[in-house]
């Protein structure tokens, strides 16, 4: 039991560090909380855990074969990564350019649910720099609850994943409540998030062939 604390307890001190930190999906969980409030926050979160879990399993066995193949993949990741974005932001951005962007039709442009599970499945497992953390920052965590067969891994993750639902829960709701309270704060935080998802897609893409 003592070894299972242990494994708790460095996961709580590790995890914030990728949990917590801002980037895409922190951005598409507002976006998603825009339709959905919280529940967009969820759903993401479902998405992300669905493209993560496995990957930590893989983890669990073999972190060599996983840096290997991070490395190749690279490029095609990041790219792709990086068009959903744009996509995304060019979603938002014209929802926000509409008369009335509260309308349940112009709502469409935004996250559903089933795209809330499928953007947090995304921006997970297509995201090097998310995959990288695991295989660095995140490794100690993975490599303590190896020590300790199967039930350490469910320890780890359990005491994990539970970060991401709350942050990305709270988040959806901040986006929930910020964006109803009126037609011009709705249009300017869709504006908003389509620059920052426009931001990070950029970004994405100049990190990877700036080192071409």
């Amino acid at each position: 039991m003592s070894e299972l604390r242990k494994i708790v307890t460095l996961t709580l001190a590790i995890t914030p560090s990728g949990a917590l930190s801002p980037g895409p999906l922190s951005a598409m969980a507002v976006t998603a909380g825009l339709t959905l409030g919280a529940l967009g926050g969820i759903l993401l979160a479902v998405g992300h855990m669905l493209a993560e879990l496995p990957y930590v399993a893989f983890l669990y066995f073999s972190v060599d074969k996983a840096k290997k193949y991070l490395e190749k993949a690279k490029v095609p990741m990041n790219v792709t990564v990086s068009v959903f974005l744009l996509y995304f932001s060019y979603l938002l951005l014209q929802t926000a350019m509409q008369e009335n962007p509260l309308a349940t039709a112009s709502r469409q442009t935004t996250l559903g649910p089933l795209g809330a599970i499928i953007a947090g499945a995304a921006l997970t497992g297509l995201n090097p720099y998310f995959l990288m953390w695991w295989v660095t920052v995140g490794y100690p965590i993975v490599n303590e609850a190896s020590e300790t067969g199967h039930k350490g891994l469910a320890a780890m993750y359990g005491s994990h994943v539970w970060m991401d639902y709350a942050w990305l829960a709270i988040l959806a709701a901040a986006g929930g409540v910020a964006g109803g309270t009126s037609i011009l704060a709705y249009k300017g935080l869709m504006a908003g998030l389509a620059a920052v998802l426009l931001f990070f897609a950029v970004k994405t893409l100049l990190d990877t062939f700036k080192k071409k």
